[in-house]
C-alpha cells in the first residue's frame, strides 16, 4: 500500500496500482470537514509540470484507476459538515467550498479513468461528489441521490449543476436549476435511466473483482494509446474530436504492435484447435 492521506475519516491509497479514495466517519456520515478540505486544497494544487500533488501520486505509482467509496454502511457522503460551518467563522471557512469543487474537478479531469462505488445514499454535496467520477457502480439498489442544499439556503456549489448537465444532456440548464431549488431525489431506478449507474453489484466483493478485472485490462492496453485516447477529454469541438481519432488510429494501425497482436490471436487459435 503506497499512502498519499493517512486519516481515520479520510483517506488516499494505492493499492495493485488502484488509487482508493475513502470516506470513513460514521459519526459525521461522512461529512466533509473542514480538514478534509484544506487537504483537499493541498493536493490540488498545481506544482510541479503543471500537476497537482494528487496527479504526480498516481503518475508515479503507476495508477490505472481512481475509486472513490465510503467505509460506512448506508452512506455515501452527507455532504458539508454543518457543525464545522456553524462554530467557523466566514474567514476560517471562505476557501471551504472552492477546496472540495477543485478536488471534484480534478477527479473528471485526471487522465486515468474514475469511479464512484455507491452502497447507500448521497447528500447535498455528497451527491455533487458522486457525479465528479467519470463512472457509478452501485452496490445493491438503495444508492441515491438527494439535492438537499436548498434546505440551507444555498444552491449547489461544488460543479454539481454543470456536471449533471454534462452527463445528462437530456437535462436543460432551466430543469437541474428547478430541481435544486425543489430539493429533488433521484432514487436508484432513475440513476439508471439517466444513465449515472454504470453497473450495479450484489455485494462488494463482487465490484471488487470488478474493479480488478479492469484494472489488468487497463493495463493490458498499450501505454501510448492509453494516453492518446485519455486525451481525448480535453478536445472540445467535434471537427477536432474527428480529427484526432483519425489520426490516432492511422498511427497505430498496423503498426508493430498491432501485427504482433494479430499474430499471437491467430497463434492462439490454431493451439485451440489442435487441444
Amino acid at each position: 500500500m503506497i499512502k498519499l492521506v493517512d486519516g481515520e475519516d479520510f483517506s488516499i491509497n494505492i493499492i495493485n496500482n488502484i488509487c482508493f479514495i475513502t470516506f470513513s466517519s460514521p459519526s459525521t456520515r461522512n461529512a466533509i470537514s473542514l480538514r478534509m478540505s484544506a487537504v483537499m486544497q493541498e493536493i490540488s494544487w498545481k506544482k510541479e509540470n503543471n500537476l497537482s500533488i494528487f496527479e504526480k501520486f498516481i503518475l508515479d505509482n503507476n495508477c490505472l484507476l481512481i475509486v472513490v467509496q465510503s467505509s460506512v454502511k448506508g452512506i455515501f457522503s452527507s455532504g458539508g459538515n454543518l457543525s464545522d460551518l456553524k462554530n467557523g467563522s466566514k474567514e476560517l471557512c471562505q476557501n471551504y467550498a472552492s477546496s472540495i469543487k477543485a478536488f471534484c474537478k480534478l477527479l473528471h479531469s485526471c487522465s486515468i479513468p474514475s469511479v464512484t462505488l455507491l452502497a447507500g445514499a448521497a447528500y447535498g454535496g455528497g451527491a455533487e461528489l458522486a457525479l465528479a467520477t467519470d463512472f457509478r457502480w452501485s452496490i445493491g439498489k438503495k444508492s441515491d441521490l438527494h439535492f438537499t442544499q436548498m434546505r440551507f439556503g444555498i444552491p449547489a456549489g461544488w460543479g454539481g449543476m454543470l456536471r449533471l448537465a454534462e452527463l445528462c444532456p437530456q437535462l436543460s440548464h432551466k430543469k437541474i436549476s428547478a430541481m435544486i431549488i425543489g430539493k429533488h431525489n433521484i432514487c436508484y431506478d432513475q440513476l439508471v435511466n439517466l444513465n449515472l449507474i454504470d453497473n450495479t453489484f450484489l455485494n462488494i466483493k463482487n465490484c471488487y473483482r470488478a474493479l480488478n478485472e479492469w484494472r489488468d485490462n487497463i493495463e493490458q492496453a498499450p501505454i501510448d494509446i492509453r494516453n492518446d485516447l485519455m486525451h481525448r477529454h480535453n478536445i472540445k469541438e467535434t471537427y477536432q474530436l474527428e480529427e484526432y481519432d483519425n489520426e490516432i488510429f492511422d498511427k497505430y494501425f498496423l503498426n508493430y504492435e498491432h501485427k504482433k497482436r494479430i499474430n499471437t490471436f491467430f497463434a492462439k487459435r490454431n493451439n485451440n484447435a489442435k487441444d
